[in-house]
């Protein structure tokens, strides 16, 4: 055989080598990208059912509040149409109502924006430069401690049972997901709430340190929304009293 077809030959074989090579390459990538829309699809229907689960259970405790508040209301009509005990007992399901939040508010306060650090980077760590869950307990416990008779969060009225949690960039509030920033308003007396919070050396500066911005102002009205979520205990029923307190 001539050189010239044995490089011929060589040709061929390196040529059928690559094509070999392709076709196992694109086989492999088929495999991978038909696994990988699997394991996606898998997810997705996951996270519907999920996502429908949440849904369903919304729409529950939405007509558990909306029972609720119709029971609140014939009790207020039952209420007024009576005498004057009555109108006592009134007097007190109003205070409980503000107590749970079941109704919205009026009043005198404070607004308290706070924002992430806008300051360079210095330590690494970016988690140091954005308003967690406890800095905005820490303002809430303040105006709480201040005398604030209600809180709101984004709209969110706080209640005993809310919770303030981090999840992962937002943070979580009464069940709902909320992004910076984070507008806090609390009813009350504003003098002494705005000198609770910018006091020296009090939770305004020490936010201040890192860079967060939180500014506080005093306002002559603010409206605070009622409460959105279910108030149906799950597990705690009224203690029954002790045998010596019922002979007594």
């Amino acid at each position: 055989m001539t050189k010239t077809g044995k490089r011929g030959q060589l040709a061929v074989m390196a040529v059928c080598a690559v094509v070999g090579f392709l076709l196992a390459a694109q086989l492999r990538s088929v495999k991978l990208t038909a696994a990988a829309d699997a394991t996606s699809a898998a997810r997705l229907e996951t996270l519907q059912t999920l996502y429908n689960e949440e849904v369903d259970q919304n729409r529950d405790l939405e007509r558990q509040l909306d029972q609720v508040r119709q029971e609140l209301a014939a009790y207020r009509e039952e209420a007024a149409a009576s005498g004057a005990v009555s109108e006592t007992l009134l007097g007190e399901l109003e205070r409980l109502s503000i107590a749970v939040g079941l109704v919205d508010l009026e009043g005198p306060g404070v607004t308290v924006v706070m924002e992430d650090s806008a300051a360079a980077n210095i330590t690494g760590d970016e988690s140091d430069y954005v308003i967690h869950d406890n800095d905005i307990m820490s303002v809430v416990n303040e105006l709480r401690s201040a005398g604030a008779e209600a809180i709101s969060l984004n709209g969110e009225r706080l209640l005993a049972t809310s919770e303030i949690r981090c999840a992962g960039a937002v943070v979580t509030v009464n069940g709902k997901r909320y992004a910076a920033p984070y507008v806090i308003m609390a009813i009350g007396d504003g003098p002494t709430l705005y000198g609770a919070l910018t006091m020296r050396n009090g939770v305004v500066d020490v936010l201040g340190q890192w860079g967060i911005s939180v500014r506080v102002s005093i306002n002559d009205l603010l409206f605070l929304p009622k409460y959105g979520g279910s108030l149906e205990p799950r597990y705690a029923v009224p203690a029954q009293p002790l045998e010596s307190e019922a002979v007594g």
